[in-house]
């Protein structure tokens, strides 16, 4: 391999990887970025088995070639290369010597036929869709899913088709919230969905990475039990989550007979204000809804705290607990001024809604107190 590529444009191919390459070292190639010279451009590729991402470079290509490169150090070498161009050239040890200016770094590396098989998306059926919706609806869930130390079926993003087939339902859980969000979406009929699906949750922590920022359409295709998200040269393919997602639709319940009308910075405010003394654990904050008023109360080992803040309610009064966490997380995502909070009774879970999203529906459960 011989080459010479723009700096920053490498900076910006290898700075979508690192998020993907193999921190743990299960299998040390994993650790590695493969670059694959060829046709005018160079490939850069990472993969960890469950999430791979492929990005393409422009570059003056004198030899063509293929290996696997630390992806970590690579990067931190390009990130302070003095000059615009920086050269690679490598030799049939895998070592590749990197030159810009008058600085230089040889950089042990490991051959491409080592790396492991990653998805051909050759004949993957794209449908386009805005950048803009397909970030928003990912960054309205996954927050909601659910980490390791969970079952595995929650560790990802449930997607199906809307009932009218119209467009796309995303949903999250982790057994103590859930977020749910639909969008209507052109095209969608295309998109190889003929059941429901579980995406990664760090495929999709991926693909916001990719897609923030973007403007017009990007595609997202959906193969057996693999899924792309394209953004120009940048395509992110990861793989579904096997499990079976629990009946959603269960949690949703009806009958929630209280509503509060509340506004969104003033319970930002004054959760921030209880938040100083929830217990580190549970996080528990007590919710006291009375006429036109919302007391919120917390405590720990250290003292307590109180305070009050005005609200539309006018049902019977009730006082429940919540995770404060669970609703800075929901206002964290809605751009409205308000947020809609109902309640059935102290046992049951609440029902939250955005003011400017009537698509948008989460579910809180309760705490002890």
């Amino acid at each position: 391999m011989n080459l010479v590529i723009a700096r920053d444009e490498f900076i910006k191919s290898l700075s979508k990887v690192q998020g993907i390459v193999e921190k743990r070292n299960t299998m040390p190639i994993l650790s590695n970025a493969l670059l694959r010279a060829g046709d005018g451009k160079l490939e850069v590729l990472a993969t960890d088995l469950e999430v791979t991402v492929m990005d393409n470079c422009p570059v003056d290509l004198r030899k063509e070639g293929a290996l696997t490169l630390n992806a970590k150090k690579l990067f931190e070498i390009i990130r302070e290369m003095p000059d615009a161009q920086v050269s690679l050239s490598s030799d049939e040890e895998f070592r590749v010597e990197i030159k810009s200016g008058k600085t230089r770094y040889e950089l042990a590396g490991m051959s491409a036929e080592d790396y492991p098989k990653v998805p051909d998306v050759s004949d993957f059926k794209f449908i386009k869709l805005p950048a803009a919706v397909l970030l928003e609806m990912i960054a309205k869930t996954i927050y909601a899913s659910a980490g390791e130390e969970a079952r595995f079926s929650l560790h990802g993003v449930y997607v199906e088709r809307t009932e009218d087939k119209k467009g796309l339902c995303m949903v999250a859980t982790d057994g103590h919230r859930l977020a749910k969000v639909e969008r209507e979406i052109e095209g969608v009929s295309k998109l190889s969905l003929n059941q429901s699906v579980i995406m990664p949750r760090k495929g999709m922590a991926e693909a916001v990475k990719i897609l923030e920022g973007v403007e017009g359409e990007v595609g997202l295709a959906i193969k057996e039990k693999m899924a792309a998200v394209q953004v120009g040269d940048t395509v992110l393919v990861m793989r579904m989550v096997d499990g079976k997602f629990p009946d959603y639709r269960r949690v949703i319940i009806e009958g929630c007979d209280k509503q509060a009308q509340i506004n969104k910075e003033a319970l930002i405010k004054d959760l921030r204000r209880a938040s100083i003394m929830v217990d580190d654990k549970a996080r528990a904050v007590k919710f006291s809804f009375s006429r036109n008023q919302l007391a919120l109360e917390s405590r720990n080992q250290n003292g307590s705290s109180y305070s009050e803040l005005e609200v539309q309610y006018d049902s019977e009064p009730i006082s429940i607990g919540f995770n404060d966490k669970y609703f800075t997380d929901i206002m964290a995502v809605s751009k409205g001024d308000s947020i809609e909070v109902c309640l059935k009774d102290e046992q049951s879970p609440a029902l939250v809604k955005l003011a400017d999203d009537p698509n948008y529906i989460c579910v809180v459960m309760p705490m002890r107190l």
